[in-house]
């Protein structure tokens, strides 16, 4: 049975999943591919997801966005997050170092404080669509392995989207994380390379061009 959509979006509601600000009225079509032929084919890709995002979901069909910073890669996985919430589908984004910090702060825990984090990762464990941003980045890599593949393994049995999005392509991946961990990325998501100039930096010249052009009316 069709969920019903959500006919607003609070944008509280929206940050209490962990969509940046920025990004709680852009829509897919304020991404500027700048006429960039393969930007213009992954904004495709991710156009077709989203009017699909339930189909997506029962396959569980997740994304795997790597390329370098400032590149969409958070941008274009918040919109398919905010899609997932517009259909009522649970969600959260976050970075894996801030879930290595929740998980691992519950070793060293007490009674009702111990549950208390218990449940809050719990309720990124469980969410139906996970963003999950910056793997790499997290400090102990040896700690941060066996915590990854074993949240891929677990949303990977529960049927679970996870959307990842990192600095890492696939061979660092493989290299720093293990095949196994690679193994269940290739078997539950699209891998998208984001290949393109600085995307907030592209923004930035734009919005500043804008500036200047306004400016320029107004004195003439």
């Amino acid at each position: 049975m069709k969920r019903p959509l959500r006919t607003t979006l609070n944008s509280k509601s929206l940050s209490i999943i962990g969509i940046p600000h920025k990004f709680h009225k852009v829509k897919i079509e304020d991404f500027n591919t700048c006429n960039d032929k393969y930007l213009e084919e992954v904004i495709s890709y991710v156009k077709s997801y989203i009017l699909n995002i339930s189909a997506r979901f029962k396959t569980c069909e997740g994304v795997f966005f790597y390329g370098a910073n400032g590149t969409g890669k958070t941008m274009l996985s918040s919109l398919i997050l905010k899609e997932a919430y517009r259909n009522r589908y649970s969600g959260r984004r976050l970075t894996f170092a801030d879930y290595v910090s929740l998980y691992t702060s519950v070793w060293n825990s007490y009674n009702d404080e111990k549950e208390d984090l218990k449940y809050k990762a719990s309720i990124y464990k469980n969410v139906e669509f996970l963003v999950l941003e910056e793997i790499g980045k997290e400090i102990d890599s040896s700690i941060s392995v066996p915590i990854l593949e074993e949240l891929l393994r677990y949303r990977e049995d529960k049927s679970l989207v996870t959307i990842i999005c990192t600095n890492l392509t696939p061979d660092l991946i493989t290299e720093n994380y293990g095949a196994s961990i690679m193994s269940l990325i290739k078997g539950n998501m699209t891998p998208i390379k984001m290949e393109t100039d600085d995307y907030r930096m592209k923004f930035f010249k734009g919005r500043l061009n804008n500036e200047k052009a306004k400016k320029s009316k107004a004195f003439s």
